[in-house]
C-alpha cells in the first residue's frame, strides 16, 4: 500500500493532499512535510483522496496538530468522507483540533 502527497503553497497557507492509505507502513511518509513547515498561517491537509486511516495515520493527524501551538498556525481538514470523519470524531481528534487552535488565535 502507499501514501502520495502533494503540497501546494498559496500565499501563507500550504495545502497537503494526501492520496491513498494512511497507516502504520506510510505514516512516516508525511512526518517530513510536517517538520519542514515553517512560516505560514494556515495548514490544510485535505483527505478527498485518502483511501483508508488507521491509529497510525491518526497519530501523524495529531502531531499536526500539536505543531500548531509550537509553530503558531492554523490547521483544516477538508475532504473527509463520511468514514474518515466518523473515526476522527470518534477519538476525539476534532475536538483536540478545536481547542489547540482557539490557543493559537
Amino acid at each position: 500500500m502507499e501514501l502520495t502527497i502533494r503540497k501546494e503553497y498559496e500565499n501563507l497557507t500550504l495545502i497537503l493532499y494526501l492520496e491513498g492509505i494512511l497507516d502504520i507502513s506510510t505514516a512516516n511518509i508525511i512526518d517530513p512535510y510536517l517538520e519542514e513547515i515553517n512560516d505560514i498561517k494556515t495548514l490544510i491537509i485535505d483527505f478527498s483522496k485518502l483511501e483508508f486511516i488507521d491509529s497510525t495515520g491518526i497519530g501523524s493527524i495529531m502531531n499536526a496538530i500539536y505543531l500548531t501551538k509550537e509553530k503558531g498556525f492554523k490547521l483544516r481538514l477538508q475532504g473527509e468522507d463520511e468514514l474518515t470523519r466518523q473515526v476522527l470524531e470518534t477519538v476525539g481528534l476534532y475536538e483536540m483540533l478545536y481547542a489547540l487552535q482557539e490557543e493559537v488565535e
